[in-house]
């Protein structure tokens, strides 16, 4: 099932954190990323969510700017969320006891769990083009542009200023 409302407003979201609109936790007050939308949920935890830290507020600009490599990817998981495309990679869906077990298997195999796990997950697709499945979906995605097709949505956050934008271009040059 795809959430077409909760995929625009986390993409928006993203979009205006890896710009450094938005602070780490402002981007985190604006979520409500719980969705039965699987694609929600594995792009928030596999994706903007490992961009920040919890200890202090602030945005991604300054020393704090992202590398142009992330913010690449960082408009590639706002390209896919902008997508009718399911997302087909595995989902794991796991209680808190298989959690911690999952943590203590970990210490004890000094990560070889988590490598073997992530090799499987990897075999299921493109994983350089995560989180779309196929690099031919991200092809296709590309030829059309969600922010350069039509207008920016207000589903997460308000728009910047006429003032603001001018001043945020090249801030915001790689994102799709």
């Amino acid at each position: 099932m795809i959430d077409r409302a909760g995929r625009d407003r986390l993409a928006e979201c993203i979009h205006q954190l890896a710009a450094g609109v938005l602070t780490n936790r402002q981007f985190e007050d604006k979520g409500e990323f719980e969705s039965a939308d699987d694609a929600i949920r594995a792009v928030f935890w596999g994706g903007p969510w490992l961009l920040y830290d919890d200890f202090r507020n602030y945005r991604l600009r300054g020393k704090y700017r992202l590398d142009p490599r992330v913010r690449k990817e960082a408009a590639r998981w706002v390209l896919f969320l902008k997508t009718n495309l399911p997302y087909e990679w595995p989902v794991a869906r796991v209680g808190v006891l298989a959690s911690i077990v999952w943590v203590f298997a970990n210490l004890l195999t000094l990560g070889l769990v988590a490598r073997r796990a992530r090799r499987k997950f990897e075999q299921c697709g493109d994983i350089a083009v995560w989180p779309f499945l196929r690099h031919g979906d991200y092809e296709a995605a590309l030829h059309h542009p969600p922010y350069l097709t039509g207008p920016l949505t207000t589903a997460c956050c308000r728009r910047p200023s006429a003032a603001a934008d001018t001043a945020n271009v090249g801030e915001t040059e790689t994102m799709i």
